[in-house]
Order: structure tokens, then C-alpha cells, then sequence
């Protein structure tokens, strides 16, 4: 799970949902997937291994013979929780074709993934 730490998030609503003990800052998004940037993590007791890596391990089991063929190896959805304490801007996502366009041009403008001007950080792996 990865977690945004924005301002307007709150400090007692990611720790609740996720039964962790709250650190005092404030939380915003937590993501949890399959998304090669950061996958979540799942432990079936043999401790955490992220989840992208037990999908590509053994597809078929993990996604279902249905979501295997029609999306592959990606798993078709992030989930984002929102943990609002305060007003925030809103957001706006590019489809699939955007951001793969997007992602391309910046990329041959030669703009490091981690730059704070850049957009665009994958080729829209996360579904629309």
C-alpha cells in the first residue's frame, strides 16, 4: 500500500481503515495493487511479497482464467481511498490512450520520471 502524504488528508481515517496506529500526520491516498511503481503486498504466511510478483508468478490462480484473458497479466484496477479532512482541488485522470501518448512525449523530451514539473509517470498501467 502506498499512501500520499497531502495536507488536506486526515490523521485518523487511514489508520482506522487500515488498523494501523495513527503516526500524527496527516494521510491522503492510500493505493493498494498491483502497479510495478508500488504493488501492495499480500502474506498468505510466508511473509509479505508484493503482489505484482504473485501475479506474474502464477496468473491464472491469482486473477481467474475470465480477467487473465480479457486484461492479461495486469490486474485491472487500483484501489484509491480518499481521506479528506479538509476541501481539496479536483482531480482529473487521462484515459488509457492519454496517458500512454502523454507519458511518450515526456519521455522523449528526455524529463526525469521523479521531476516535479512532469505529468505524466507511467503509460497508464492503472485502468480507466
Amino acid at each position: 500500500m502506498s499512501d500520499k502524504p497531502y495536507a488536506w488528508g486526515s490523521v485518523t481515517a487511514i489508520p482506522e481503515l487500515t488498523g494501523t496506529a495513527p503516526t500524527g500526520a496527516p494521510q491522503a491516498e492510500p493505493w493498494m495493487g498491483a502497479h510495478p511503481s508500488a504493488p501492495s503486498c499480500l502474506d498468505e504466511g510466508n511473509g509479505p511479497r508484493p503482489l505484482d510478483r504473485l501475479i506474474a508468478e502464477d496468473p491464472e490462480a491469482e486473477l481467474g482464467p475470465a480477467t487473465l484473458e480479457r486484461f492479461g497479466l495486469e490486474l485491472p484496477f487500483l484501489f484509491k481511498a480518499l481521506a479528506a479532512e479538509r476541501a481539496l482541488s479536483l482531480q482529473v485522470h487521462p484515459t488509457r490512450a492519454q496517458a500512454r501518448t502523454g507519458f511518450a512525449a515526456e519521455e522523449a523530451r528526455g524529463i526525469p520520471l521523479n521531476a516535479p514539473h512532469r505529468t505524466f509517470k507511467d503509460t497508464g498501467t492503472s485502468p480507466n
